[in-house]
């Protein structure tokens, strides 16, 4: 159940990020929050997995906890940035390479189980 409820809370993050950062649309601060509770959700759901993934790969563990609270950081910057209309494409890619990374460890420390 954890696992499946990291896995959406995360798919809801990335959708929620991205309606937020790439539309023109004027209900960015409700998406910002959405995303938000995602971040919230994330890593109660986190912290929750990580007492099974620690024990099986900890360097792995801990490299996707830092990559995951960078990733956070930078839609942080991302979304001040499009508030103030001017977002750089340095951070954006930057996100999306994090997002990429944390979904990658995530699955190889769960061994790919949600798929196979």
């Amino acid at each position: 159940m954890w696992l499946w409820l990291h896995l959406i809370s995360w798919a809801v993050l990335a959708v929620a990020a991205g309606i937020a950062l790439f539309s023109r649309t004027r209900q960015f601060v409700m998406w910002t929050m959405i995303a938000r509770v995602c971040y919230l959700v994330s890593i109660i759901s986190g912290v929750v997995l990580m007492r099974f993934s620690f024990n099986r790969n900890p360097m792995l563990t801990v490299i996707k906890i830092l990559i995951a609270i960078g990733l956070i950081g930078l839609l942080e910057m991302a979304f001040a940035d499009k508030k103030q209309q001017h977002l750089s494409k340095i951070i954006i890619w930057s996100a999306i390479a994090a997002f990429v990374l944390v979904t990658v460890v995530g699955f190889a420390l769960a061994q790919f189980r949600p798929f196979i």
